[in-house]
């Protein structure tokens, strides 16, 4: 009888926590993770709950993750308005002054774009596994991951576009 009642104890507390798994890869539900938009307001990842959501993390000095930044950009809001994927672009160079040049030069949507400063980088490199290099993950209306690194073709197959 005490194995039995082991057993369902165990079931439960599985079954309990296994919505709640969050990794930064295919598949598992994506990390939570909070930014700051202006002065003073906060946009988190849930906000977005219900839509496709691309979260790229780039650097200037990272001159692949430069490129994507363009690309996904570019790609997003070339989208009808009522079709858009969020897209949340989050530079991760030490220069806040370097980040707003480039938004101007390479002519990004600021509303997409997000500095972070160096404490909340290495949190994100720590929460989002970044240890192999700055990435891009789509995560879908659900909260979970279904791409890592997409091109922009893979974004608008899983979008069915």
């Amino acid at each position: 009888m005490s194995i039995i009642a082991l057993f369902v104890v165990l079931l439960f507390s599985v079954s309990a926590n296994t919505h709640r798994v969050y990794q930064a890869v295919e598949g598992f539900k994506a990390p939570q993770m909070v930014l700051r938009s202006g002065s003073d307001n906060l946009v988190s990842l849930s906000d977005f709950r219900g839509r496709y959501v691309l979260v790229n993390f780039w650097t200037s000095a990272d001159a692949n993750s430069r490129i994507a930044a363009n690309s996904y950009d570019r790609f997003v809001e070339s989208m009808p308005e009522e079709e858009r994927i969020c897209l949340l672009s989050v530079n991760m160079d030490r220069s806040e002054r370097l980040f707003r040049e480039i938004v101007r030069r390479d002519k990004l949507n600021a509303k997409s774009q997000f500095f972070v400063n160096a404490q909340q980088a290495s949190d994100l490199v720590s929460l989002f596994n970044l240890s192999n290099g700055v990435q891009s993950l789509l995560i879908d209306p659900q909260g979970v991951i279904v791409a890592t690194n997409p091109d922009i073709s893979a974004i608008a197959r899983v979008l069915g576009a």
